[in-house]
């Protein structure tokens, strides 16, 4: 949830200057020719290019991108890339280009198609070799509570700044702050999640020796096969055995519910 800080006001900034752009009162000084031009003429149509833009890589990250990561890089390596690029857009828009539009259009739109594509499904996979009682704690307080505190912060000092320059200003230390904080936890840990998948341990258990641990496996994409392919497999005997009128509990050898008839003679 770190990187809410820089994206918000990334995100602020790129819509303040926006609307200075495209709510011009001079038409023929909004529509001149160049970069602006080419997206869009009022500000309407400059957010309806961002949606789209953002949507459209998003849509292109998640089904080339985040899967090919993940088979050829790791987990380990995935988690990393988000938090660099956001370090990078920080510097670029905050020190070496600041007030560039062009420059946070692209940056901006990249890094919101990246949270949703690659550096939200690589934080869940995170919670795989944890218990559910883990899993429940950690969601509420970094989903929930660490995220909310985060929006708060970036919007305080956007409402602080209350203008472009001043973003750039005041919102320098704390975007990049906070990217190189990202980074530093992604680093770390993706090592101990690694480790958790050499030994199979589910934090949260309780007991090294617990037969709920996982199997020790050596890459996250290989283990998130193997837990697709064993839960469907499950599914599929489950849904069987209930079109015969069992529970899911005769599975385990238990004395069978009276079975459907009709349907029984499926089988």
């Amino acid at each position: 949830c770190l990187y809410e800080i820089s994206l918000t006001c990334l995100d602020y900034e790129m819509k303040l200057i926006g609307l200075d752009r495209f709510g011009a009162d001079d038409l023929e000084e909004a529509a001149a020719p160049g970069f602006h031009s080419y997206i869009a003429n009022t500000f309407a149509q400059f957010m309806g290019r961002y949606g789209q833009l953002t949507n459209v890589l998003s849509l292109l990250l998640s089904y080339f991108a985040f899967p090919y990561l993940m088979k050829t890089r790791g987990l380990r390596s995935t988690l990393r890339i988000f938090p660099a690029l956001l370090i990078l857009v920080a510097i670029l828009t905050y020190l070496a280009l600041p007030m560039n539009l062009p420059v946070l259009f692209v940056s901006v739109s990249l890094l919101k198609a990246m949270t949703y594509s690659i550096n939200d499904p690589a934080k869940e996979i995170l919670y795989i070799p944890t218990s559910d009682e883990i899993k429940f704690r950690a969601k509420f307080w970094i989903d929930v509570v660490g995220a909310r505190i985060a929006k708060a912060l970036a919007s305080s000092i956007n409402t602080y700044a209350g203008s472009a320059d001043r973003i750039v200003q005041y919102g320098t230390v704390p975007s990049v702050v906070s990217a190189l904080g990202l980074f530093a936890v992604c680093y770390q840990v993706g090592i101990e999640f690694d480790g958790l998948l050499k030994t199979g341990q589910i934090v949260g258990s309780g007991d090294e020796d617990d037969d709920t641990n996982l199997p020790p496996h050596d890459d996250a994409y290989g283990m998130i096969v193997g837990e697709i392919e064993t839960y469907e497999a499950q599914d599929d005997k489950a849904i069987i055995e209930s079109l015969k009128g069992r529970s899911t509990s005769d599975i385990n050898g238990k004395d069978a519910c009276p079975s459907v008839e009709l349907v029984a003679k499926l089988n």
